[in-house]
């Protein structure tokens, strides 16, 4: 059985072009006659449908576990409270555990461990998750609820779909492409380490090199193969140097993507650019540069089809 190669899209910093480069990067494998899945796991932002103009279906919601107290069953006798790591049930001596709902982690340990089962599940819908096709690409997209911030559980249903999928339908994809959320927190974490090969994108400024060493220290602490792609690299006229920057410290570079009309010509009409019945201009700058950054990662990943 082969599994699909999972490739994981990220950065450091918002607005780096990071679904750019995760929807072009699929469309350019499902144009080489791969069978694609692309998952946007930037669930408090997802923008992936928009760019691929994808219809969303299945909507599907992520309940959440806190736990509810049945006063009637309740001895007192603390064990919860005692054996939570978060500190989420207040307990005060001969008086019933009060839940905190900003701080349980939804472990359910103090529901499992009840000897009296005094704890029943309040379920919580935090999100969603959902499914998508466009352009001969399959996608599962989430969607964190607005002013729920636990976005890593939306993220884990997203892979746990993906796991399924695997263990069922072993054969129905070559290539996974994830496109994390900006930042280094716990639900990128999550994808990243769910990846064979990382991309972090950023861009030629200080608060782009900044955060690229920032998501590569993640990287390297999770012990993944990685190189950069730096986007609007003609941004300033300071490519040049962006790039002789990071190859002094030992970050290798997949290519670059200049600044280029067409890019946000694509955008506007929800068609990607590397699709290839569209009507983009071959021998655009960028149209270029994403042909020679998917050749680079055919080479490195040692892809084939």
């Amino acid at each position: 059985m082969v599994e699909p190669k999972i490739i994981c899209v990220t950065g450091g910093k918002g607005g780096t072009g990071k679904t750019l480069v995760a929807v072009n990067l699929a469309i350019l494998f499902k144009n080489r006659g791969f069978k694609v899945l692309l998952i946007d796991g930037d669930v408090e932002n997802p923008n992936t449908y928009l760019l691929l103009n994808a219809k969303l279906k299945n909507k599907t919601e992520v309940l959440y576990f806190l736990p509810k107290i049945i006063e009637d069953k309740c001895t007192k006798c603390g064990l919860c409270a005692e054996n939570c790591e978060t500190h989420a049930l207040l307990y005060i001596k001969d008086s019933y555990p009060i839940p905190i709902s900003t701080v349980c982690s939804g472990c359910k340990l103090c529901y499992k461990i009840c000897p009296t089962n005094a704890i029943e599940p309040d379920l919580k819908v935090i999100g969603w998750t959902y499914t998508a096709s466009a352009f001969n690409i399959d996608l599962f997209l989430g969607e964190l609820k607005p002013a729920e911030a636990r976005s890593a559980v939306i993220v884990n249903k997203l892979m746990e779909n993906l796991e399924n999928v695997i263990k069922t339908e072993p054969e129905k994809y070559d290539i996974v492409i994830l496109d994390t959320a900006p930042g280094a927190h716990c639900d990128v974490e999550e994808l990243l380490s769910g990846a064979d090969l990382v991309i972090p994108v950023t861009e030629p400024t200080r608060f782009g090199k900044l955060d690229l060493l920032r998501i590569i220290e993640l990287i390297d602490l999770l012990k993944k193969e990685h190189k950069a792609i730096v986007n609007r690299s003609s941004l300033l006229g300071y490519k040049d140097k962006f790039l002789k920057e990071l190859e002094e410290i030992g970050i290798e570079i997949l290519g670059d993507i200049p600044l280029d009309e067409e890019i946000v010509s694509s955008y506007c009409q929800g068609i990607p650019l590397m699709e290839e019945k569209s009507k983009f201009d071959r021998d655009g700058a960028g149209y270029k540069s994403f042909e020679i950054i998917f050749e680079n990662l055919i080479k490195w990943g040692e892809i084939s089809k």
